[in-house]
């Protein structure tokens, strides 16, 4: 029965075609093969289009501009959940065994009489236990999803635009009653590092590099708990913003002011749901 039931992959890619084309890699090497590769491009400058020729059977689609992670995966969810059962969603820098989308998978049926689950996410190099284990959000990194899920909750805001889209989408799904566990053995590598790390009075703390980073991070977290009246939640993001004002003062000195106005902008736009892009924290534009 099992062996019937159809699992697509979905890759949202923007401007790295190299680590693209290894990701594409680790996908075609599977020991369990997917039934769909779906490649969402999100308008890049770069030579995407060539490095996903070089791979038969990939579906590429080419968004006409940038739509940012939200709108890629609103896209490639969208697509990759009309001919297919489940869907596994990958970004374009991490890296996997080849084992990996069996034991997803495997670790979905094993997991799926102990309720309404609705995703299975690899657990990382950190994970102790050796059995699946609750979550209580998934972010798209590794996470093999049921389209049955897809289907009754519907697709992601993509006005999100950036960060803060697969937390509202599981938070939804959670909202409908499904559950979701971590897999054992399914480790998903990520190859890029966007943070600031520091030890901050004793313990580790850490932020996103770039305001637009911090922006998008804010808003769209900010206007997830606000939305859905999760106030413990909202006021642990409202506390870690000020938590990352502190660190950049005191970490980048008189270069933190741009990191300031970011998470200030991004809290005041989440509350008020200002969605969509917002021109002055679009990728290399640094708010005034």
């Amino acid at each position: 029965m099992t062996e019937k039931l159809k699992i697509g992959v979905m890759i949202v890619t923007f401007n790295n075609a190299e680590m693209l084309r290894s990701v594409i890699g680790a996908v075609v090497s599977q020991t369990r093969m997917p039934d769909e590769i779906v490649v969402i491009d999100n308008a890049s400058p770069d030579n995407t289009r060539e490095v996903v020729k070089e791979f038969q059977d990939v579906r590429y689609i080419r968004l006409a501009e940038n739509t940012g992670s939200a709108g890629g995966f609103y896209e490639g969810l969208r697509i990759a959940s009309e001919n297919n059962d489940f869907v596994l969603t990958l970004d374009d820098d991490c890296d996997f065994k080849p084992d990996t989308l069996q034991n997803l998978f495997n670790g979905f049926m094993e997991v799926e009489l102990l309720g309404k689950v609705g995703a299975v996410r690899g657990a990382g190099k950190d994970y102790l236990a050796s059995f699946p284990t609750k979550m209580s959000l998934f972010s798209w990194r590794g996470t093999l999803i049921s389209v049955k899920a897809i289907k009754a909750v519907g697709l992601p805001i993509k006005e999100y635009f950036l960060y803060g889209d697969d937390g509202e989408y599981s938070l939804r799904m959670s909202k409908r009653g499904y559950i979701f566990f971590w897999i054992p053995g399914c480790i998903f590598f990520n190859k890029r590092d966007n943070k600031i790390r520091s030890d901050f009075g004793g313990r580790k703390a850490e932020f996103y590099k770039d305001p637009f980073r911090l922006y998008y991070g804010f808003r769209n977290e900010i206007n997830m708990y606000w939305k859905y009246k999760e106030w413990f939640d909202l006021l642990k993001t409202m506390s870690y913003g000020i938590k990352v004002i502190l660190l950049s003062v005191i970490i980048l000195k008189t270069k933190s002011l741009a990191h300031i106005k970011a998470v200030i902008d991004g809290v005041w736009d989440g509350v008020r749901s200002k969605l969509g892009k917002n021109a002055k924290y679009l990728p290399g534009v640094h708010a005034d």
